[in-house]
């Protein structure tokens, strides 16, 4: 199973951070071209949007990986068959409904909800993608559950690129009526990105070899086994997605009592939303394509009661993600002007990168522990510990940021993010035999990352004669292979470890 995670991990990992490099770019040409106030514009519709593709994906994907991979373990490859056919009509409904609901009170959800008339045009031109997005999903999880992560790479990939290529097409136009309608041209390129990414998937699924063919066992209905996995899940991500959208509205309103103008109050928003927290999730693309292996892969062991190999795979997954968190704080910290400069040209967004920086390693430790409870069946146990966070966040929000503006929205970033990933490690040491070794895992990555800053500042100055960005590269390179070293001499990293994942490409 390990052998799968690493490859499928790897394979994953380039599309992401392919996806994710292409797109960093294309977000720093819409930050230069819309400016930090379409930015906010832009996040604001995203927030509704997400909204509404909770209701049409509905925990649905991660019950087609958790239910396929456990049927297949199981040998019952008809119900495997069953598990998807239903799943897309059960999509096809919740996403006709959203997308009815997203089309038809896009003036009210506008003014009212998000209080920005100018979203409204954007919320119509992404109504259409919402069934198309639901059932391509379904599409994807039943790639993800066989471990087939080159398909969904592929749309990955070629999907970014179409949308792209659509906003650079269309953008000088719609821009030059205002910044309504620049919106309006990332949300056309959006809705066409799903309609050619449903095509691509059902050409992939129809010439795929699939588990279950010829099979002529009798299937059960699997429609309540769905529900029992997407209902947990989609309460969550409802309730998490409904109370995301409240926070992200209430911060510009806040930010307006609080005195600013409307202006600046949603070009504050756009740049902590639209530039800062991007930018620090850049990084996390191999924690992305773990999340996504790790539910198949964890919940095809556990169905099977192999509570070492699951043991394992999730220690090993938890350690690589806690010094990963360590060394994007690293280097984030080393460098804040001269990333924020040569990524956005903005100096103002370099104080924001070295303070949010701070709760990197908590952000992405929620990302991979979250997928590991839910591979384990503790679909409620998230739904508790993101209510907690949302509830305490809003309240935050809604009764500090009037009186303390934006700081009182960055204490409660942190705040509820450190409380939310001691909520899930708790949880997940009680369900599972893996014991949290903070000494390898926290205290020793954070010393070898203190050393490599210090060493690599100094060569910096070193590079500085040359380009600023040829500089910062030498550097941050320079930070990471401290970094490495640290690790290895403190031995937090053992080198029969990197033997063990060579043995596995061979």
């Amino acid at each position: 199973m390990r052998k799968n995670i690493i490859m499928g991990t790897l394979i994953l990992t380039v599309a992401t951070t392919s996806v994710r490099f292409v797109g960093m770019f294309f977000r720093i040409y819409l930050a230069k071209t819309m400016g930090a106030e379409g930015m906010g514009l832009y996040q604001l519709v995203l927030s509704f949007y997400f909204l509404m593709v909770t209701l049409a994906t509905s925990g649905i994907r991660v019950a087609i990986s958790k239910l396929i991979s456990e049927e297949i373990a199981l040998r019952n490859y008809a119900n495997a068959k069953k598990v998807l056919y239903q799943a897309v009509g059960l999509s096809l409904f919740t996403g006709l409904t959203a997308g009815f609901i997203l089309y038809f009170f896009a003036d009210y959800i506008g003014a009212n909800i998000l209080n920005e008339k100018r979203t409204v045009l954007a919320l119509m031109y992404l109504a259409p993608s919402l069934p198309i997005l639901a059932v391509s999903n379904c599409f994807k999880g039943y790639f993800y559950a066989l471990g087939k992560v080159t398909q969904p790479s592929i749309i990955q990939i070629t999907e970014q690129f179409v949308r792209i290529f659509l906003i650079f097409f269309i953008m000088d136009y719609y821009l030059s009526r205002g910044l309504e309608y620049g919106c309006a041209a990332i949300a056309l390129g959006m809705t066409a990105e799903e309609i050619f990414a449903l095509f691509l998937v059902w050409f992939l699924y129809i010439f795929d070899k699939k588990p279950w063919k010829n099979t002529n066992k009798k299937a059960g209905n699997m429609i309540f086994n769905i529900l029992s996995v997407s209902l947990p899940i989609s309460g969550t991500s409802y309730l998490n997605s409904i109370l995301r959208t409240v926070e992200n509205t209430m911060i510009p309103a806040g930010l307006l009592i609080y005195g600013l103008s409307s202006e600046r109050a949603i070009s504050l928003y756009g740049m902590v939303k639209g530039m800062v927290l991007p930018l620090l999730f850049f990084p996390s693309s191999i924690l992305t394509s773990l999340s996504a292996i790790l539910i198949p892969s964890v919940a095809g062991d556990n169905a099977v009661s192999n509570e070492k190999s699951v043991s394992k795979t999730l220690s090993q997954v938890l350690h690589f993600t806690a010094i990963s968190g360590i060394l994007v704080v690293a280097v984030f910290i080393a460098f804040p002007s001269e990333i924020a400069m040569a990524v956005y040209g903005d100096t103002e967004v370099s104080a924001m990168i070295k303070i949010i920086s701070y709760v990197c390693p908590f952000m992405y430790m929620n990302m991979v522990i979250s997928s590991m409870l839910n591979a384990l069946g503790e679909q409620f146990s998230s739904f508790i510990v993101n209510i907690v966070e949302s509830i305490l966040k809003i309240s935050i929000i809604y009764f500090f940021v009037p009186i303390y503006g934006f700081n009182a929205y960055l204490f409660a970033l942190f705040l509820t993010t450190i409380l939310n990933t001691i909520m899930y490690l708790v949880r997940l040491l009680q369900v599972s035999c893996i014991v949290f070794d903070i000494s390898n895992w926290i205290f020793k990555p954070i010393t070898a990352a203190a050393i490599a800053v210090v060493l690599s500042k100094y060569s910096f100055l070193l590079f500085s004669h040359n380009s600023n960005i040829l500089a910062l590269f030498s550097s941050v390179t320079i930070l990471g292979l401290l970094y490495l070293m640290g690790l290895i001499a403190f031995k937090s990293i053992r080198l029969d470890s990197i033997h063990d994942i060579k043995s596995y490409f061979r």
